[in-house]
Parts: structure tokens; sequence; C-alpha cells
């Protein structure tokens, strides 16, 4: 039901987590039920976090939230290491467009220190080796972003996209 909308209704639950947790069991709570193997069950606000983290990790990388992350993690893989699912591609493609349609002067410093900041098994990250993983998907990403911004970041976006077939 809320799927087109996760980029942008699951951000707010998902920041205030630590802050208001009421403002994610409120979200689960409007999920209602869903089914797993033939069972109908109430969904949680873990489920709601590994449900949403690809449209959630971008916002949360770039605004280095980083506790939220250890719960998107213990909530994924039941640990504290969130070096897995940022690297998992349908969450790394969404960080990295993010991260490129941001008004910075030094583009591939601010990505990886936003990456270190998240994991320090990012300090020997390459830019280039993570921009070629999936290209064609950071540019589609950023194509709807483009789609999705105001005048004044479309130019930007779409300078972007230009950025992404260097590599």
């Amino acid at each position: 039901m809320f799927s087109p909308f996760w980029d942008t209704i699951a951000i707010v639950p998902v920041k205030e987590l630590l802050v208001k947790p009421q403002i994610a069991q409120s979200m689960v709570d409007l999920l209602g039920t869903h089914t797993i193997r033939g069972k109908t069950e109430s969904w949680t606000v873990q489920e709601f976090l590994v449900l949403t983290q690809s449209f959630t990790l971008p916002y949360l990388v770039s605004s280095q939230k980083i506790d939220v992350i250890d719960r998107i993690a213990q909530a994924n893989r039941g640990k504290d290491e969130k070096w897995p699912i940022c690297m998992e591609t349908s969450n790394l493609m969404p960080i990295l467009a993010f991260l490129l349609v941001h008004d910075v002067a030094d583009m591939e410093t601010f990505i990886i220190s936003s990456l270190k900041a998240t994991s320090s098994r990012f300090k020997d990250a390459d830019i280039t080796e993570l921009m070629r993983t999936e290209p064609a998907t950071i540019a589609l990403i950023l194509l709807k972003a483009a789609g999705d911004a105001d005048e004044s970041k479309k130019s930007r976006v779409s300078a972007f996209s230009h950025f992404i077939t260097n590599y």
C-alpha cells in the first residue's frame, strides 16, 4: 500500500526511532498485518526497518545517524555490523545516489567520509569501484530524483548523471 511512497514517508519514523519510538510504532500499526508462511502476523518495528532500509539508509548515512543504522543492522542481521547492510547492492546504490546530489565542493571526499563515518570498514573503499558496481542503477535513481526534484536541484541531479557515466 505505501511502497511507492517509502522514500518520502519512511524517513521520519526511522530517523526519530530512538527519540520518538512511538512514531515508528504508529507506522507499523498503520501497516496492519502481513502473511508469512501462510500465517497472518502483525508487522513489527524490526520488520519495518528491514522493509524500508533501502529508502532510509541514504538519509541516515548522509546525516550520520549511526545509532539508527545500528538498529537497522540489528533488525536485519541480528548484530551490530553496519558494513554488510550498507554494502548490499539494494542499499549501496541508493546511498551513493543520495550522496551524489549533495552540493559539496569535493564530491569524492564527501562520499567516502560519509561512508567511513558509518563503518570503519569503508576506510579502504575506492569510490570508483563502488560506482562501478551498478552504474545503471545509480543513474536510474538519479533520473527518478531529477523527476521528483524542484527546479533548483534538477540541474545538480542531471550533472551527476554525467558524473556516473565516467565510472
